[in-house]
């Protein structure tokens, strides 16, 4: 299918405060943190009216999939263990999104002057931001394939769950994301840093789930992006 690109009402966003605290490393039951927590609560309203998110994708239909690599029908080539979580998908979405520059600048600006904690809970809320877009992005391609009988994969970025992040390269190539004003640079980071890109895989509703993550099958000690533990019994994500 032709591209597709999305607006979103900042104000329609679900910004789940839990993300904020988890960036930031607040705990509800810390004292020292009650003032933190505050600040969250003080600066979050003010996100929205700075926000621009909104999304670029596309859905091809699946030409070969293997563990390790996926090729689609526009041509796109992408190498790496994302082919394992996406199996069972007969289209592949790839997508974009971005709430834009304005709230990173906003942290950085505070940071700058001093003001530690303001500049540290916006950089956080900006995550939290562009991660709601994401979701959006997401319920957006599975309203496409519910009626046909279809469900979705999480989202699967370059650079986690054995997917190298040189596979910016080919997903930049198969939407154009430049028209949502995101960059990649030489090193395939993107620019704005709020930003998300990845694959989405789309097949048969009783072998998917939006919610079926790979973090089962990682046994990275140290990820700040964990949603589910970690279950043995299935294997590392690079087996």
């Amino acid at each position: 299918m032709a591209f597709q690109i999305i607006r979103f009402d900042p104000y329609h966003l679900r910004l789940k405060v839990e993300w904020v605290h988890r960036a930031v490393g607040l705990r509800p039951d810390r004292p020292q943190h009650r003032r933190w927590m505050e600040q969250v609560h003080e600066l979050a309203p003010l996100a929205p009216r700075i926000l621009r998110p909104r999304t670029v994708y596309r859905i091809d239909e699946v030409r070969q999939l293997e563990p390790q690599h996926i090729e689609l029908a526009s041509n796109a080539v992408f190498d790496g263990g994302a082919g394992r979580f996406l199996r069972h998908s007969q289209f592949v979405a790839t997508f974009v999104v971005t709430i834009g520059s304005a709230l990173e600048r906003l942290s950085r600006r505070w940071l700058r002057a001093g003001q530690v904690m303001r500049g540290t809970i916006v950089d956080a809320l900006a995550s939290a931001y562009v991660e709601a877009t994401a979701e959006c992005c997401q319920e957006h391609i599975r309203a496409w394939a519910l009626p046909q009988g279809l469900d979705v994969t999480p989202r699967y970025s370059p650079g986690y769950c054995g997917m190298p992040v040189s596979q910016q390269v080919p997903l930049f190539q198969s939407v154009p994301a430049n028209r949502v004003s995101v960059h990649l640079t030489e090193s395939c980071l993107m620019v704005p840093i709020k930003s998300v890109s990845g694959l989405i895989g789309i097949g048969p509703a009783d072998r998917l789930t939006p919610t079926d993550y790979p973090c089962r099958h990682c046994d990275h000690p140290h990820c700040t992006h964990r949603r589910v533990p970690f279950e043995p019994t299935r294997g590392g994500c690079c087996d």
